[in-house]
């Protein structure tokens, strides 16, 4: 319900470098407005996560009028002139990079497994056994794993 929402929305703001209040408009800027400003001030109580960054800025915006963008633009560009120069952006990249060499490892690993009828049929018996409590995850893990690398042996 309304609750889990606004977990969320608190768990998506705590990790926010920059908040866009857009449709900042029309009938829609007074309640921008407020939402501009409740963020602002929730955003004081954030620790500082960025070095030299500071609080995250809280920007008002239309996309459909452009009211803001060059604000909004000009924050983007002074995020990145101060990640790039604390060398915040390249570890961020190292990180990403490490993530999606282990991501695609993992993709990789389970199409190879799907693909290749013995593996699937060895990972529907270990998936069975799973399932019936007969081992634990790690142990079929460990299982489907040791199927793989003596399927890949000469």
């Amino acid at each position: 319900g309304g609750d889990e929402l606004q977990r969320v929305k608190k768990g998506i703001v705590e990790l926010a470098d920059m908040l866009v209040v857009n449709k900042a408009d029309g009938d829609l800027f007074p309640a921008a407005r407020r939402t501009a400003a409740d963020y602002k001030g929730a955003m004081h109580y954030l620790r500082q996560r960025i070095e030299g960054w500071g609080t995250p800025p809280v920007i008002m915006a239309s996309a459909k009028t452009g009211d803001g963008m060059d604000e909004l633009w000009a924050e983007i560009c002074r995020f990145r002139d101060i990640t790039t120069s604390n060398g915040q952006l390249a570890a961020k990249r190292r990180t990403q990079a490490r993530y999606w060499m282990w991501k695609h490892v993992r993709d990789m690993i389970v199409a190879q497994t799907k693909s290749d009828p013995a593996l699937r049929k060895k990972a529907e018996t270990i998936e069975h056994h799973l399932e019936q409590g007969l081992i634990p995850p790690r142990v079929a893990a460990s299982e489907l794993l040791e199927s793989i690398s003596s399927e890949r042996q000469p």
